[in-house]
């Protein structure tokens, strides 16, 4: 008893001592539940991090590490509960350098002042209704062939504010209407001044009563609503691999990322690096991933959500003067230079006069009768390749010349292969699909190749015209998707070029859509492709602006019969230049 009071003391002494002790434990258990706390989110936001590392999420897909930072296996078959990640290394100087978690988003006040001003939510009715355009130069003006057109584009509120809707997805036409025939039509630049205007700019190129047309195609509001939806909603089909086993049918669910599979069983690995391609199938039971079968789709509801957003209708802006008289000037078309590949495309490229394509690049050809056609194609063996708009262009020069086709065992008409030749004056027309995305008909597997795989297959030459296009199939996935099959489609016409630099290469660009929906991203897609082939030595056909600037159509994926035909006649206007 002596020992203790000596060493605890007693009295005052002793209450000291149980203060200090609660005052230490409360202290310890408080950091080590902030300390818990903040390693917890750290590890959270480590998570996130390691799946988005780019500025938005949107532009990378989920698997974008096992490109970059992975092993290829040679195992064809792939186990879920496995994947071959290297995840720490590749995203740990994203993490250091963007700071997206800095103490200053902890410290932030969520509804700061800014935040608190905007009292109404954004309504796309009201913008719609404060949408306007003017003329951006004085009024009054004398316009003639030649000069350049400015129109404001700009939306006010009741107090006469502008209201700063930044990156709104605007279209902009001028056209001279023709009762009962095709008129005259040619397409705007919008550029975006980043505080809520807008500035759509034209070439004057005839003369006449012109009609200025701006559309709003999308406001930012639902432009965001898609594309926080491409990786959440990828597609809304279901992309099939199928297989007759006896009696039976057995189908499995195949996409580009084996997350959207969402599967624990085996996965057949179809990846193809080289290619620019991943395509990942549910593995059946018993039956190796090598069995050939058929590729195809089933439409599927998509759950969770809208996938295309509100609002997927064009809106047509008025404003003042919706019209103006042009007097006779400069002749656009004068000095044009002879059409060769690698010319640089402006961004107006061309305009209808009276339903006829003329190209500001170089004299375009227009041909009169089939011979013309033939005589222009004699000797060539032309090789189309991609999706369903530039199978196009095969149907109508087989049905332009009166070709003979040939069919190839198991294909179908809408992927091919399809094969058509002119014997008396040696033409051959292929085409072959792209490989998956592909909405198709069911297709028979080994029919199916991948466009950088087809191109390494030509040989080329003078007599050789090669004719891409991919774009429509791709709109529902993350963009980086695209870029990977485009940078090895770039790749394999090197490769091409540098064996045979004679050889013709064309790209075709994509075509205004339908719906409005994709529209936007189809739009994105579209500028990938002109930045990929830049300054290469091949030649663009400007499908996207051929198909704007007319307007005695109306829009669709596939275009009318006589676009098509002058799309033709720009391509011959390479292969056979005045």
């Amino acid at each position: 008893m002596n020992d203790r009071m000596k060493l605890f003391g007693c009295g005052r002494r002793r209450r000291w001592f149980g203060t200090v002790l609660a005052l230490g434990i409360a202290v310890f258990l408080l950091y080590y539940t902030m300390y818990n706390k903040d390693l917890q989110w750290m590890s959270q936001q480590r998570m996130k991090m390691q799946w988005f590392p780019a500025k938005f999420s949107y532009e990378l897909p989920s698997f974008r590490n096992s490109w970059n930072d992975s092993t290829v296996t040679v195992n064809r078959v792939w186990k879920m509960t496995k994947p071959v990640l290297k995840t720490t290394k590749l995203f740990s100087p994203v993490l250091k350098r963007s700071k997206l978690f800095s103490p200053v988003l902890q410290t932030t006040k969520p509804f700061s002042p800014v935040l608190q001003k905007k009292t109404k939510p954004f309504s796309a009715e009201v913008y719609l209704q404060q949408l306007k355009f003017s003329l951006a130069s004085e009024s009054g003006r004398q316009y003639s062939v030649g000069d350049t057109l400015r129109i404001a584009i700009s939306a006010k509120d009741t107090k006469n504010n502008i209201v700063t809707n930044i990156g709104d997805f605007f279209r902009a036409s001028i056209l001279t209407k023709v009762k009962g025939k095709a008129g005259s039509g040619a397409v705007g630049i919008i550029t975006d001044h980043q505080n809520g205007t807008y500035t759509a700019t034209f070439r004057l190129l005839w003369e006449g009563e012109v009609t200025i047309k701006i559309q709003l195609v999308l406001t930012k509001q639902s432009i965001d609503v898609r594309e926080r939806n491409i990786p959440k909603y990828p597609m809304h089909v279901m992309f099939l691999k199928r297989y007759i086993v006896g009696n039976d049918t057995i189908d499995t669910e195949c996409n580009v990322d084996p997350d959207i599979l969402r599967t624990t069983s085996a996965v057949c690995n179809y990846s193809d690096p080289h290619a620019g391609a991943w395509w990942y199938c549910e593995k059946p039971a018993n039956i190796p991933c090598d069995k050939p079968g058929d590729y195809g789709i089933r439409y599927k509801r998509v759950y969770g959500g809208n996938l295309h957003g509100r609002g997927d209708e064009v809106h047509e802006i008025s404003g003042s003067p919706s019209q103006i008289y042009v007097k006779k000037g400069r002749d656009p078309l004068a000095n044009r230079r002879r059409c060769v590949q690698g010319l640089a495309t402006p961004q107006i490229s061309g305009f209808y006069r009276n339903g006829v394509w003329n190209s500001l690049v170089c004299k375009n050809r227009h041909f009169s009768s089939q011979a013309d056609w033939k005589q222009c194609l004699k000797g060539k063996t032309l090789y189309f390749m991609g999706d369903s708009t530039i199978r196009q262009w095969w149907e109508h020069l087989v049905r332009i010349m009166n070709m003979t086709e040939t069919h190839i065992p198991d294909a179908i008409s809408k992927t091919g292969p399809l094969l058509a030749r002119d014997p008396v004056n040696n033409i051959t027309l292929n085409y072959r699909t792209h490989g998956p995305p592909r909405l198709c008909p069911f297709t028979r597997t080994f029919l199916i190749k991948y466009i950088a795989n087809t191109i390494d297959e030509i040989a080329g030459g003078p007599n050789d015209v090669v004719g891409i296009t991919i774009w429509a199939h791709f709109n529902s996935y993350p963009r980086e998707v695209y870029r990977k099959r485009m940078e090895a489609v770039r790749a394999a016409i090197e490769r091409l070029l540098h064996r045979s630099p004679e050889t013709l290469v064309v790209i075709k660009s994509a075509n205004t859509n339908t719906p409005v929906s994709a529209s936007w991203r189809v739009y994105k897609l579209d500028l990938i492709m002109r930045e990929m082939f830049r300054g290469m030595n091949v030649v663009l056909v400007d499908a996207w602006e051929m198909t704007s600037a007319q307007h005695w159509h109306v829009e669709a994926i596939h275009p009318e019969e006589d676009i098509i035909v002058q799309e033709l006649e720009f391509l011959c206007s390479f292969i056979c230049p005045l």
